[in-house]
């Protein structure tokens, strides 16, 4: 009775948990500066994750004074997007976006010399 029971388990609890493996979603938060006499500054930071659950996924970092975030449903998307400035957060740029073909995301915000990229890959 036991071996039944356990292959009727087996029998539907592995394809469900296939199904569950998702791809991994990394992202890393970018800044980039400029300056007149050919210097640059460059620094990253990797995003964390805040909340994950089955099927929704937030991430996010802090990096000169900006707040990167990701957010969305680890599947399928469309994925909340921003990189805003702190404390307020009242200034920056919001979207929403999917992944390319490629598995590819990316938001940059520029200004003058300096940029300030979030960038995603889902591996």
């Amino acid at each position: 009775m036991f071996k039944r029971i356990l292959s009727v388990v087996l029998f539907f609890f592995l394809p469900v948990s296939a199904f569950a493996i998702s791809e991994k979603i990394e992202c890393t938060a970018q800044v980039f500066e400029s300056f007149p006499d050919g210097t640059a500054r460059r620094e990253s930071a990797p995003l964390t994750v805040e909340t994950e659950s089955v099927r929704h996924i937030a991430l996010s970092a802090s990096l000169d004074g900006r707040a990167f975030v990701l957010s969305g449903d680890k599947e399928s998307g469309p994925y909340f997007v921003s990189i805003t400035e702190e404390p307020d957060y009242t200034k920056g740029s919001l979207t929403t976006a999917e992944f390319s073909k490629e598995g590819r995301l990316q938001l940059s915000v520029v200004q003058g010399r300096l940029t300030h990229k979030l960038e995603c890959f889902k591996r």
